[in-house]
């Protein structure tokens, strides 16, 4: 075999790596988002810069809308209600150094708001282009002993759609999906150039899908390391289907648990000990181009981690590492495409599936299973890991597959 044959449904982009950050999205400005006929018109002309406009009920933007370098921000706080930015260009004013986000969904009290839609707006800069959260900080219910999942994501907005909406050069992540939101779709989102994240989808959050978009270029960071196009942190059943991911800084798709980040620091509105795992997300149908790491399955599972003084999971410590249990368990990837990548797919949890996949002969490692971290620990060597009809471009299975000793009689190869 010579070309890749396993998924056709986004067009494949071939550029050189010098070119990336250049690279155009090609999307259209404006997609019909099936909204009420019924919406209010937004004039544009009278916002004033800096201006935070509050959303209630469906409304769009006025047709030409252009608020490129006026600081708009826009909030949507009650259920039932819809912005279409009519492929309106929002960005911020020069002497604007604010990470708040472009658009906010966020209830006005501890609880839930439901049924919101987001569309067809085009940012750049700003902090987040869409922020998804909770009212009140994790840190703020934890205190308060508010701590089962269950409970948080009773409070949590959910049934939201996000459609054909851009993000470029955020300050921070491009979308946040907070903790315990749930019932998210994000479709035909262009993300490029994330100062951190392109996607991330925080703590206790699952059931959300996203599809038919485009990662470029995110999470390149100076003097830190980089990040990925999409963060799957303690967030379950997932699906992250029919995507692109081209040259993003740490890879394309990260799965973990948090160990509990600086523990001992309770101010930090972010304080709040995972309990879940990123189980049961399905990635399927994804194209990934030209990243050192396509797909990684409890990706901090052999990650020194001194630095983030832990509280939670702890295997092995010395004076200069800290080794924490990661748990990413029961996921699976299936019919993707691999191409210009340096390493595949990374597995260093139980119960991955990796199925129908194609690598070109230029992935230098498809497929690696194992962790001696986690062999060093209780929880053991990797179990239950089912490799399943790939094809491997110029490659043996023993060139394409790098199994860990102490995982290959848990591993099967069919």
């Amino acid at each position: 075999m010579t070309a890749l044959t396993a998924c056709e449904r986004l067009p494949f982009i071939s550029s050189s790596h010098d070119s990336f950050d250049e690279l155009p999205l090609k999307r259209p400005p404006i997609i019909d988002a099936k909204l009420p006929n019924t919406a209010a018109v937004i004039d544009c002309a009278q916002l004033t810069p800096k201006q935070t406009v509050p959303i209630k009920g469906h409304n769009t933007l006025s047709k030409n809308c252009d608020l490129t370098g006026q600081s708009i921000r826009f909030e949507l706080s009650d259920s039932h209600s819809s912005l279409d930015c009519q492929g309106a260009q929002l960005s911020t004013s020069a002497d604007d150094s604010s990470k708040a986000s472009a658009i906010l969904i966020r209830p006005k009290t501890d609880a839930a708001i439901e049924d919101i839609t987001v569309a067809n707006c085009h940012v750049e800069g700003y902090g987040h282009a869409l922020h998804i959260r909770q009212y009140s900080n994790p840190n703020q219910r934890y205190t308060r002993g508010f701590i089962d999942p269950a409970a948080n994501r009773a409070l949590a907005p959910r049934d939201i759609r996000v459609i054909n909406v851009s993000s470029q050069g955020s300050i921070n992540s491009g979308m946040f999906v907070g903790d315990h939101v749930h019932g998210v779709t994000f479709e035909q989102l262009y993300v490029q150039n994330a100062g951190t994240v392109g996607l991330y989808l925080e703590f206790g959050s699952r059931d959300n899908v996203i599809k038919n978009s485009v990662f470029v270029g995110n999470g390149f960071r100076t003097f830190k390391p980089n990040r990925e196009a999409i963060a799957v942190d303690s967030s379950s059943n997932n699906r992250i289907e029919n995507n692109q991911f081209i040259h993003n800084g740490a890879g394309s798709i990260l799965l973990y648990r948090n160990c509990f980040e600086h523990a001992d620091d309770p101010s930090r509105s972010n304080h709040f000990k995972r309990t879940e795992s990123s189980r049961d997300n399905i990635i399927r149908g994804n194209v990934f181009q030209d990243e050192p790491v396509s797909v990684w399955v409890a990706s901090r599972q052999s990650r020194n981690l001194k630095g983030f003084e832990c509280g939670a999971y702890l295997v092995k410590q010395t004076p200069f590492a800290s080794y924490h249990l990661d748990s990413a368990k029961d996921n699976q990837i299936i019919d993707n495409q691999f191409a210009q990548v340096e390493q595949g797919i990374i597995v260093e949890d139980d119960g991955t599936l990796i199925r129908d996949n194609t690598f070109a002969a230029d992935v230098n490692l498809p497929i690696k299973v194992g962790s001696k971290v986690r062999e060093d620990s209780a929880a053991g060597p990797i179990k239950n890991t089912l490799i399943k009809n790939n094809i491997f471009i110029n490659k043996t299975i023993e060139q394409a597959i790098d199994i860990r000793a102490a995982s290959k009689t848990a591993t099967q190869i069919e």
